[in-house]
């Protein structure tokens, strides 16, 4: 090749460069978006076994109801294309397979125009709840030869008829919509692990000790928000994020939903009394909202504000939302890029396989939801799942904001950070997944996250 036939052929390289540049790129279809919402009480009718603790404990009153919260989120192309969710937020401690999966066979008649598919339930993880079947724990929960005691199967159905009632309002009540998204921040979820020099960790381990080196892990204290509204401009509810399980006040024989109660009483004071408060828990199974220092302090500045722990939780929370609110009102969304996938992934389990606390679903495969809601993702994954692993889905995902949504659909025990196993006991050495597959679940999460935006 001459010179002048390679000076014309960069030439031409550098044109067809900028004309790629400065090609318009087909913009991905944004569609109406309609959601509707319903709330039902999940509190048992009689007395119980709430779990969450290795030691049975009976509960026969309620200290506050638990709720459930169903948001039905649809789009509708104008060439008749489709997109759907039904989500189902619940006041308890984890939700287990065979839950959901008789909850959609229910559905499949009763919204037999809906894909019972892409239905999923995530639990707030409040240790003040009932569990759903009766063998999870052996005989230690064994009710038997408690007269009166509703047993665990038994409000596993009346979990799955009230949830189905949720259901079925939520999505015959979809509306013209709209979305904004927010991020705020609220101190709740802090590691609960202390580490010392000899290599140890202990759960709620005591730091005032001299061996005692550092807190084993980090905390998020980001608070991912999404706020709709009805086609008047008026907010009809906000999806709450945070990587902290409810369970401020875990040790009680009384059923409760814990801090989102008083959550849902500020929200509601402040706002409206028929606001719909759907909070999720991201990545958080070595997190918990009890402290491991200052403790005595933040006691005292309770009792100068007035407040009990929980309720000063909710003001955080409360605070957050509505620091987020004035700029997440500026950009609602009437017409957004909703996907929804499901799909089943296969984890590679501890070798040999770990001895249970409990009764776990199978990891082979398990069931996780990847959304698109404009330039929101949302990813769901079963386990109690340490923090770094929602760190690491967040910060590779390409979406604007991603919610990371543990113990969902099933219930597959803690998932530990190879640190965590490292320092060990509980949370951290009775498994069925471990560090090795809990990479594998991060690749596969920020994958189809990804495959959302092609």
């Amino acid at each position: 090749m001459t010179w002048a036939m390679r000076t014309v052929a960069v030439a031409c390289a550098v044109l067809a460069w900028r004309s790629a540049r400065a090609a318009p790129v087909a913009a991905a279809q944004e569609d109406p978006l309609y959601v509707g919402w319903a709330s039902v009480d999940i509190t048992p009718d009689r007395p119980v076994a709430v779990i969450g603790h290795f030691n049975k404990r009976i509960a026969r009153r309620a200290r506050d109801p638990l709720t459930a919260t169903a948001l039905a989120i649809e789009t509708r192309g104008e060439n008749g294309g489709r997109e759907a969710a039904i989500m189902i937020s619940c006041d308890v401690l984890w939700i287990q397979k065979s839950m959901q999966d008789r909850l959609r066979q229910r559905l499949k008649s009763e919204l037999a125009e809906f894909d019972v598919r892409k239905l999923f339930l995530n639990a707030t993880h409040t240790h003040t709840a009932p569990g759903f079947e009766d063998e999870t724990f052996g005989k230690a929960y064994d009710v038997s030869n408690d007269p009166g005691v509703m047993k665990a199967s038994e409000y596993g159905e009346f979990f799955v008829g009230r949830l189905a009632k949720a259901a079925v309002e939520a999505w015959k009540g979809r509306k013209p919509a709209g979305m904004s998204w927010g991020l705020s921040q609220a101190v709740v979820g802090t590691n609960r692990r202390a580490h010392y020099f000899d290599g140890t960790s202990v759960m709620y381990g005591k730091t005032d000790r001299a061996d005692f080196s550092h807190v084993e892990g980090g905390s998020d204290q980001g608070v991912e928000l999404l706020f709709f509204w009805d086609d008047a401009g008026k907010l009809t509810g906000v999806l709450v994020n945070l990587a902290c399980t409810s369970q401020e006040t875990e040790g009680l024989s009384e059923i409760s939903a814990d801090f989102w109660h008083e959550v849902r009483l500020e929200l509601r004071k402040r706002h409206s009394q028929d606001l719909f408060i759907f909070p999720q828990c991201s990545a958080a199974g070595d997190q918990s909202p009890h402290l491991l220092f200052r403790d005595r302090a933040d006691k005292i500045m309770l009792q100068r504000r007035g407040l009990s722990r929980r309720q000063e939780i909710a003001r955080r929370i409360a605070n957050a939302v509505d620091d987020a609110l004035a700029a997440a009102k500026s950009d609602i969304r009437t017409k957004l890029i909703f996907r929804h996938t499901v799909a089943q992934i296969d984890l590679p389990e501890k070798t040999p396989p770990a001895e249970s606390f409990y009764k776990t679903d199978p990891v082979r495969p398990i069931e996780v939801h990847a959304l698109r809601l404009g330039e929101i993702a949302m990813a769901t994954n079963p386990f109690e799942l340490y923090l770094d692993y929602g760190v690491r889905i967040k910060a590779r995902s390409q979406a604007t904001l991603t919610l990371v949504v543990q113990l969902s659909c099933q219930h597959c025990g803690y998932l530990p950070t190879q640190r965590g196993v490292e320092g060990g006991v509980y949370s951290a050495d009775k498994y069925v997944v471990g560090p090795e597959g809990g990479q594998v679940l991060v690749n596969e999460t920020v994958r189809r996250i990804d495959e959302l935006w092609k």
